[in-house]
């Protein structure tokens, strides 16, 4: 087991826990907060499927053609999906 504070690996706008912080290559963790009327980028390292999780707010996801509005407990499998946003235009913080 690897203990790892998320605030400590900040990068760009997100948090990223990854081979530096686990010692494994297969194995990521990216944490994003978006604040009211912001938006953030999705974007999939290749070869690499992702599930976007929604732990606080109401999120708008836009991926390729696909929309969707995600609360608190849904996710989503974005797979090796196109680059996507995801917004925060309803009114309060998402993480």
């Amino acid at each position: 087991m690897k203990a790892f504070t998320i605030n400590e690996h900040r990068r760009g706008g997100e948090y990223l826990v990854g081979p530096t912080a686990l010692g494994s290559r297969t194995t990521y963790l990216v944490y994003n907060v978006v604040e009211p009327g912001r938006s953030a980028s999705l974007k999939a390292a290749a070869g690499h499927e992702e599930i976007l999780l929604v732990v606080e707010g109401k999120a708008r996801l836009a991926l390729g053609d696909e929309e969707a509005v995600l609360v608190p407990g849904q996710g989503a499998y974005l797979g090796e999906a196109p680059d996507g946003v995801i917004y925060a235009d309803g009114g309060e913080r998402v993480r």
